[in-house]
């Protein structure tokens, strides 16, 4: 039995690179456009709705799947910059990130407490209590010893400006003694 010579051709290495970089491109472009016209409509721009704008802006009418778009690193990026509904996902995301970091600290704190009785955690809340007011006491003290140091510094301020005053005006009467001399 002879052997046909194979149909398939052999498609270089560089066909299948240049295709897919149009494709690229193409996916980038159409998003930009479709955003860009949803913008101008003043429409909300959704991932569902740059696919039907690129639905519109096509001859074909084929358009562009969500999955195509969010593959693609160029197309992706900049539907997520002008996509106020990605955006506001993103700040609840990070929102929600911070509370379940607060409920952690919460559980922790909550073990240290869960064994003691009412009794135990109503003299901790008691001693707590004393601790505040013996420490507001001190602070006051503070503050009344700072207000005092305060005075005595603008007493000394007020006295050693008079003294250089006083100098001042000796100064020239000593100049005169001196010239007598």
């Amino acid at each position: 039995m002879p052997k046909t010579p194979s149909t398939n051709k052999q498609v270089p290495p560089d066909a299948f690179g240049q295709y897919r970089q149009t494709r690229f491109e193409r996916t980038v472009r159409l998003t930009e456009k479709a955003i860009a016209k949803l913008e101008a409509n003043a429409q909300t721009v959704t991932l569902t709705a740059v696919c039907e704008a690129t639905r519109e802006l096509e001859d074909k009418r084929k358009g562009l799947s969500p999955i195509t778009i969010l593959r693609n690193p160029k197309a992706a990026e900049y539907f997520r910059q002008h996509s106020p509904a990605y955006q506001d996902r993103q700040r609840q995301a990070r929102r929600a990130k911070r509370k379940s970091a607060s409920v952690l600290l919460n559980t922790e704190v909550r073990a240290v407490y869960r064994g003691l009785r009412s009794s135990d955690l109503i003299q901790m809340v008691e001693d707590l209590k004393a601790q505040l007011m013996d420490l507001k006491v001190q602070q006051e003290k503070l503050q009344t010893e700072r207000d005092e140091a305060y005075q005595l510094r603008d007493q000394a301020l007020q006295q050693n400006a008079r003294q250089l005053m006083a100098l001042t005006k000796l100064t020239p009467q000593a100049q005169r003694a001196g010239e007598k001399l």
